[in-house]
């Protein structure tokens, strides 16, 4: 069971950093389908633009933190080791926050995506209305709290198994 529980563990460890590094690229090119609203568009759509650029610019300064603590998470070796102390203490930091800041932009997203469909597309000549970064924003996001949440179940029960085996609480970086 520590084998399994082990292997679990790093494999959410990789999940999370992977699916954080999928929010950091989705962020990175949020507006890109959104340029033509900026030069092929109406003032409607202009000034839809420019909120959802004040939008784009939050959320991506957020993903930045997110791939702070992803890089964090891997420096604790989480994925190899089970945690000492202050592993186990990082991760319920990481859950706590990436989740209320993950919950903060699930609940924005859908304003937004209901504001991009209720735009009139029919004066701009060969644009396709796509939705596809809102809704995988969604899914990355609810992804990302159910593997945190997952990671640190499993944390917990592997970092019991270590004080069940007499290792010290904290533990060792060399």
């Amino acid at each position: 069971m520590k084998a399994s529980l082990l292997k679990a563990q790093s494999s959410l460890v990789h999940a999370a950093v992977t699916v954080i590094v999928a929010l950091f690229l989705l962020y990175l090119g949020f507006m890109t389908h959104y340029y033509a609203l900026f030069y092929d568009g109406t003032m409607e759509t202009l000034k839809y633009y420019k909120q959802l650029q004040v939008f784009n610019k939050e959320a991506f300064n957020l993903i930045l933190q997110f791939i702070v603590f992803a890089l964090i998470l891997l420096a604790f070796e989480l994925h190899k080791y089970r945690p000492g102390l202050f592993g186990l203490t990082f991760i319920v930091a990481m859950t706590g926050f990436l989740t209320q800041k993950s919950l903060l932009l699930t609940g924005v997203l859908p304003k937004y995506k209901r504001g991009y469909l209720a735009l009139d597309f029919s004066e701009m000549e060969n644009y396709s209305p796509s939705t596809f970064v809102f809704d995988a924003g969604l899914v990355l996001h609810y992804i990302l709290i159910g593997l945190l949440f997952a990671l640190l179940v499993v944390a917990i029960f592997t970092f019991a198994q270590r004080l069940r085996e007499g290792k010290p609480l904290i533990r060792r970086l060399i």
